[in-house]
């Protein structure tokens, strides 16, 4: 389940989703997801695809602060 999980935490900061990311965060601490694996395996990977993409060309620095800001919500809670 948590393989899931950290997949979309990635996504939500992949998609700039700044309350997913949220609620992601608060639905792996209910499941007793260690934080600091959630964080590496979930919103960290996420953040890495964001920055391939502004390095590509494809996402723009909107994109990046969005991404941003999504793992900063998530890194809150």
């Amino acid at each position: 389940m948590s393989e899931e999980l950290f997949g979309k935490m990635a996504q939500a900061v992949i998609d700039g989703e700044k309350e997913d990311a949220e609620a992601l965060a608060k639905e792996a601490l209910a499941q007793g997801v260690d934080p600091l694996e959630a964080i590496n395996k979930g919103y960290t990977a996420g953040m890495d695809v964001v920055g391939e993409l502004f390095s590509s060309g494809e996402y723009f620095l909107p994109d990046l602060i969005l991404g941003g800001e999504a793992m900063k919500a998530a890194l809150a809670v």
